[in-house]
């Protein structure tokens, strides 16, 4: 078997540009203008969501042969990923506590408060991915672009396979759907023309 690591972000690794975010959440122009109280209030949100996010990426590398091309007549392996010798699957997860504020503001009404903070969930996630991206490109090489299930010929389904490859517990997917829980979730894969795998 092919061992399933686990990477822990530091806290820079999860923290978007301030652009970035308020774009996220619906505000526009150049440069981004706010008054006092909606800054205060984002950069409040901001602080919250680094303070209950649970950043977590757990990733698995493994030769292609080693990897079926097809799951219940699925394929695994997209069409673009092409001389490749190995692919490294991983998820990467802010964890529960994000959804459970982000629904506790809802249930209180405070619909810019949850606004703000899906907002800046999905630009942590994102900056998360990219830090990993960059630094298994360190090790491995440049590799194809990061891809997830959902997209081109890749069912979004496929990202329960991928989960049970990597035995990931704390994040689950749809039989149906292949959608995730929690939310601010990711399934992706890079292709190489080598790779760094260990066997348990």
């Amino acid at each position: 078997m092919y061992t399933t690591k686990l990477y822990i972000p530091k806290s820079d690794e999860i923290m978007p540009s301030k652009r970035a975010y308020f774009f996220r959440a619906g505000f526009k122009g150049n440069p981004i203008v706010l008054d006092d109280i909606m800054r205060n209030l984002a950069n409040s949100i901001y602080a919250r969501g680094l303070e209950i996010s649970e950043g977590r990426l757990f990733y698995k590398t493994m030769p292609i042969e080693e990897i079926p091309k097809l799951v219940n007549g699925m394929i695994i392996i997209p069409e673009i990923f092409k001389n490749i010798k190995s692919i490294t699957f991983f998820v990467s997860t802010l964890g529960k506590k994000i959804d459970q504020a982000i629904e506790d503001y809802l249930a209180q009404q405070k619909v810019l408060q949850a606004t703000l903070l899906d907002a800046w969930a999905s630009e942590a996630l994102e900056e998360l991915n990219q830090s990993f991206d960059a630094w298994l490109r360190d090790q491995s090489g440049e590799g194809t672009r990061r891809f997830s299930p959902g997209y081109g010929d890749v069912d979004i389904r496929v990202n329960n396979f991928i989960l049970d490859l990597l035995e990931v517990d704390s994040v689950c997917a749809s039989l149906e759907t292949g959608i995730l829980l929690p939310r601010k979730s990711t399934v992706c894969m890079i292709g190489f023309e080598g790779g760094n795998y260990e066997t348990k």
